[in-house]
């Protein structure tokens, strides 16, 4: 699915505020209501834009943990997969580097994260290692492309360059 400007700065205006009526993110564009409704309706449909409201754990006297895991002798892919099924996981993600995976939860207390790690975690065939990394309070949270700007900037000026295609792999 092709995302042109206009898709990014409808989705732009939705990460500044969620709430945001397409009337005023219609303004703010250049489009009409029903144009903004429509794009946003394809891409949510795509799932490429999701809008939910985030809550601040440590507020909440949650645990918000980020785990890093290793996987040995399986496929990253089926670790992850077997995750998706603990509840308390909000966000897995392969990686490069030290860790195979990255996972973010979010637990009562430290007796529900002990019990998430050493009974439901640790338990998952291929799970190797497991590093855990304790938020304990929240300075920045925020969900602004790297790339918005109040007044747009020239293409060609642009913080972050587009790749217009996929790399190409170097033949074996």
């Amino acid at each position: 699915m092709d995302i042109d400007a206009i898709d990014r700065k409808i989705i732009d205006q939705l990460r500044i505020d969620g709430r945001r009526s397409f009337a005023v993110i219609g303004r703010n564009v250049g489009l009409s209501e029903p144009s903004v409704r429509a794009r946003y309706r394809r891409l949510s449909k795509a799932g490429i834009v999701q809008v939910v409201g985030m809550s601040d754990a440590p507020k909440l006297g949650e645990i918000e943990v980020h785990v890093a895991i290793r996987v040995r002798g399986v496929a990253v892919a089926a670790v992850a997969k077997q995750l998706t099924a603990i509840p308390e996981i909000k966000f897995i993600a392969s990686s490069v580097g030290a860790y195979d995976l990255v996972v973010d939860m979010r637990c009562d207390d430290v007796v529900h994260l002990s019990a998430i790690l050493n009974d439901r975690i640790r338990r998952v065939n291929g799970v190797h290692h497991v590093e855990t990394m304790t938020v304990l309070e929240v300075t920045k949270d925020s969900y602004l492309w790297a790339g918005f700007r109040e007044d747009p900037v020239p293409a060609g000026d642009a913080i972050i360059k587009r790749r217009t295609k996929p790399p190409q792999l170097p033949k074996l």
